[in-house]
């Protein structure tokens, strides 16, 4: 609520009768109501007013659909509550609502009364943390990472809840080690005897869905054959949107990835750099979620930085925590729409807007992931300029942190290498003329001259067809 005498309530419907019975019914119960028949107006309203909440139709006049308007008034307004209305959905929208954060979904003919109730329930039920709000995790915990993929794998399968059992060393039981999200229940989760066949896995199904009360999805963790474990998502918002055989493979293929680092806390391992193909590889996974064409974008970067590290002379322990931002700097896209980043076409200034909030996400994801905080800077600052033009923050010169100055010259020089949908990839030599044509301007002069110095190796790891660089050593 805004703390107005009565509740605010924008409401965008393209058939007039329909507005008027909204708006006439919402006016009878107190609220105070703005209508509009399309997406620009409604984003025109938002950008001289506060609303509490939005009602908005699915399809709308004009070039923003429902989706597409209520992704923007959240952008300018990121405490506002949401309805979408439609006689026209399928799973996929609902999905889509749902990863916008939409509060409620009404299905026509909508009558007066549904209305109006479903507007007071939403306004009265508190608010849902999102993702990027979880509790933080202390930096001495030493499962921070395997805390940090659980949580964009709630994001990316829209699961309310995550869970990771393990079978500790010596132990016959599976027993829960991470629980991230909303279980559902007051109960403490359970655990299972284990036995040498897949039994306990079908055990710890059937005492999770009665558990929670709702249908999850579960797959084993295996280090050589060896049951080490395993991880469960479910969904209590989404009941009556059951998972697919889509959401199961993506979850098998996620325990694959992340086995690894189950073994290095169920078996101490004392060098991180052990953990960065495991890092990669799980980026990777999320990274193609998101833009398909680049799985292999955290690999590549980490190895361009690690190389601009070395030649400005970082110390060791500092580029290892470069090689771990540069490796974790996209994490903020999940929460920027797909269809945005993959875009072929120029941007609108609302979805630029929307891509530059991800290194903001990204910051606030590795903070509460535990790691060190300049990693989360690093990240938050991976596309500012030299020249003060970039974002988020506008910084400028000496206030970027070199390590964020090597980050933002190895994410243009990738950039350039690699097709995207907007543009083909460059050759190498061109691309190192256009970053020297920036020296000064969008790039760090040190920078840029350390780069040239090593033009010759990153040419032999980066050419067209090396899509899989060895990391250098």
């Amino acid at each position: 609520m805004t703390g107005a005498a009565a509740p605010r309530v924008l409401v965008a419907e393209d058939e007039k009768m329909v507005l008027r019975l909204y708006e006439r019914a919402l006016r009878q119960k107190g609220f105070a109501v703005w209508q509009v028949v399309s997406g620009e107006a409604a984003v025109e309203l938002a950008l001289k007013n506060t609303f509490d909440i939005a009602v908005i139709d699915l399809r709308l006049k004009g070039k923003l659909d429902g989706l597409t308007t209520y992704r923007a008034l959240k952008a300018l307004q990121p405490d506002l509550r949401g309805i979408i209305v439609t006689g026209y959905g399928s799973r996929q929208h609902l999905l889509e609502a749902l990863r916008l954060g939409i509060d409620a979904w009404l299905e026509k003919p909508v009558t007066v009364t549904d209305l109006v109730e479903t507007v007071h329930r939403v306004l009265q039920t508190p608010r849902s943390a999102p993702l990027s709000l979880m509790p933080p995790v202390s930096s001495q915990d030493n499962n921070a990472l395997l805390r940090l993929f659980l949580q964009m794998l709630l994001a990316t399968t829209l699961s309310d809840m995550a869970v990771l059992w393990v079978r500790p060393l010596g132990s016959q039981e599976m027993v829960p080690h991470i629980v991230l999200g909303d279980s559902g229940t007051d109960q403490a989760l359970p655990s299972v005897p284990y036995s040498g066949d897949d039994t306990w896995l079908h055990q710890l199904k059937t005492a999770v869905d009665q558990e929670t009360g709702c249908s999850c999805l579960i797959a084993p963790i295996k280090w050589q054959g060896e049951p080490l474990g395993a991880i469960a998502i479910c969904r209590h918002r989404l009941t009556h949107v059951p998972y697919n055989q889509a959401d199961l493979d993506y979850l098998v293929r996620f325990a694959q990835w992340v086995t690894p680092l189950v073994v290095t806390c169920l078996y101490p391992i004392e060098v991180l750099t052990n953990l960065f193909p495991l890092l990669e590889a799980v980026m990777g996974l999320l990274h193609q979620q998101v833009e398909p064409m680049e799985h292999q974008h955290p690999r590549r970067l980490r190895l361009i930085a690690r190389l601009l590290g070395k030649a400005l002379g970082l110390p060791p322990g500092r580029l290892l925590l470069l090689e771990l931002a540069a490796t974790l700097h996209d994490l903020g896209k999940v929460f920027v729409p797909r269809e945005v980043i993959a875009k072929p076409t120029a941007l609108s200034d609302l979805e630029r807007s929307l891509v530059q909030k991800h290194p903001i996400y990204g910051e606030q994801l590795v903070r509460q992931s535990g790691l060190p905080d300049d990693i989360a800077l690093w990240v938050r600052w991976h596309h500012e300029r030299y020249d003060g033009m970039g974002y988020p923050d506008r910084r400028r010169q000496h206030e970027i942190p070199l390590e964020a100055q090597i980050l933002a010259v190895a994410e243009a020089l990738d950039t350039l290498l690699s097709p995207r949908p907007y543009k083909p990839a460059l050759p190498f030599d061109e691309a190192l003329k256009r970053l020297r044509s920036e020296r000064g301007k969008q790039f760090a002069p040190k920078v840029i001259d350390a780069l040239d110095r090593i033009a010759d190796e990153l040419r032999r790891h980066l050419t067209p067809h090396n899509s899989a660089p060895v990391t250098a050593q």
